[in-house]
């Protein structure tokens, strides 16, 4: 390794410790005091060596907090790796022209040893030094630098014992914020849990245990402090949602697929609600070992959407479907006619004298109207047909898939009769009838708009006749009248 490389790691090691520029520590005044104590000098450091300076750990005697590490003499010990004992620096051609030994401190007697630190792998490093002093030459003995070698170990193991402690103090606030970290979530997840209706759970595979949070609880309408009802776990779901549940559970176990859906729901008090369901495999060590998810309370959001899709199809004025719900569920049974081979009727009605009940008695008694013929129609149309208002004073029945042709013309003439509403007021009486046309859809290819058309072209051959009647399109025939 380069003289380079071993500086770098050097001044890394000496960041990665944090030692330089901290205030004195009593255990290594205590070892340099000793230094010089078991030596007899008149100065001991512990000497640190940064990039263009030696700073001092601990010090006694006459010497300065830190100094230039230019012509200094412990950075000799660091760059060589090896001890250091000179009798008298004047005669030592590397130091005798020293500012350290020419001027103050005045050295003369030097002793010093490396003082290294070790990584996880063993590795050593040499950072510094621990070395006597003294202004007066002496002569050097193997003692003196074995009683430095023996405490520069404690050094060592001071400097270690240091870093580990600094790092036991780190892992210990980085736990103390991790754990104000969690406790933050934790309290941010319950509101989270209470503004979105929702909880968590976990179901422990092994151990056949169920943890539920707050959120759960409030969704089952049970007090926090009990215990999660286990065995009685599936009978907040009525069927078939039940069953649907268990088996999007056991599809997770076998599959490991996560799954979502949407569910009816019973409360511990009875209360009806509506909740959307997940769930995924929690994996320990690779294995399955918990199921977790979350249940939501979605009852408002799905009321809403119900409520809104009835009024995407439902006509305000008489609560009958309006034409785009009509012809959604026309198309579905003409599908279904296809797959069979079946046959679907369409009833279109046009109201007679509607016209006059607006111009005489006003909008409001038409609105009356509209609505007498949309309740008649709900009556006759209990056996599975569909009944819906078009738009205006048009309105459209889709027959039941049960109803044959006689039956049809059963139907057909009840509604005539059913459809003759008189409206009087401020002194006037007008009178309402409705007129029929009639298509079936294997005339029609099964085709939704070619049917429309035939039974409006049979309606409005029905009015030519006769206004109050009914007829049926027949391809290549006259109409005739069914009643």
């Amino acid at each position: 390794m380069s003289d380079g490389q071993r500086e770098a790691l050097r001044q890394k090691a000496l960041a990665d410790l944090a030692i330089l520029d901290t205030p004195p520590e009593r255990e290594f005044d205590a070892l340099t005091k000793l230094a010089q104590s078991m030596l007899g000098t008149s100065m001991a450091s512990i000497t640190l060596i940064d990039a263009e300076r030696q700073w001092f750990k601990a010090r006694c005697g006459p010497l300065e907090a830190e100094t230039s590490r230019a012509q200094a003499l412990c950075p000799i010990v660091v760059e060589t790796e090896a001890p250091l004992i000179l009798a008298d620096a004047r005669l030592d051609p590397r130091f005798a022209k020293s500012p350290f030994v020419t001027g103050a401190p005045n050295i003369r007697y030097y002793a010093g040893v490396p003082v290294r630190v070790f990584g996880d792998e063993g590795d050593s490093v040499t950072i510094g030094t621990l070395c006597v002093l003294d202004d007066q030459p002496r002569e050097p003995t193997l003692v003196d630098l074995e009683i430095l070698g023996e405490l520069a170990c404690v050094v060592e193991a001071l400097i270690a014992a240091r870093s580990t402690a600094l790092r036991a103090a780190e892992i210990a606030e980085e736990r103390r914020l991790a754990v104000e970290r969690l406790e933050r979530e934790r309290r941010q997840f319950k509101q989270a849990e209470r503004m979105a209706d929702m909880g968590s759970y976990r179901y422990d595979i092994a151990a056949q245990t169920t943890t539920w949070s707050d959120g759960v609880f409030a969704i089952h309408e049970l007090p926090l402090s009990g215990c999660v009802p286990t065995t009685e776990l599936m009978n907040f779901f009525p069927e078939p949602d039940r069953n649907a549940f268990l088996t999007a559970v056991k599809r997770t176990l076998d599959t490991g697929e996560p799954f979502e859906m949407d569910a009816d729901f019973v409360t511990a008090k009875g209360n009806a609600r509506r909740v959307r369901c997940s769930c995924e495999i929690e994996l320990t060590k690779g294995k399955p070992a918990a199921l977790i998810g979350l249940i939501q309370d979605i009852t408002e959001r799905h009321d809403l959407v119900q409520r809104l899709r009835h009024q995407a199809r439902t006509d305000d004025l008489t609560q009958l479907a309006n034409r785009a719900a009509f012809n959604r569920v026309l198309d579905t049974r003409l599908r279904e006619a296809r797959a069979v081979g079946g046959d679907v009727a369409v009833l279109l009605i046009d109201l007679d004298g509607f016209k006059s009940v607006n111009d005489v008695l006003g909008h409001a008694a038409g609105d009356t109207v509209l609505r007498r013929v949309a309740d008649r129609l709900r009556a006759s149309c209990d056996d599975g047909c569909f009944p819906a208002r078009l738009g205006g004073d048009e309105f459209a029945i889709v027959v039941s898939a049960d109803l044959d042709r006689a039956g049809l013309d059963r139907k057909v003439r009840h509604l005539l009769h059913d459809l003759e509403i008189v409206a009087d007021g401020q002194g006037h009486i007008t009178r309402v009838t409705g007129t029929i046309g009639i298509a079936w859809s294997i005339a029609a290819a099964q085709d939704r708009d070619v049917l429309l058309r035939q039974a409006d072209a049979a309606l409005y051959a029905a009015k030519r006749t006769r206004k109050g009647t009914a007829q049926t399109y027949q391809v290549g025939a006259n109409h005739r009248q069914a009643g």
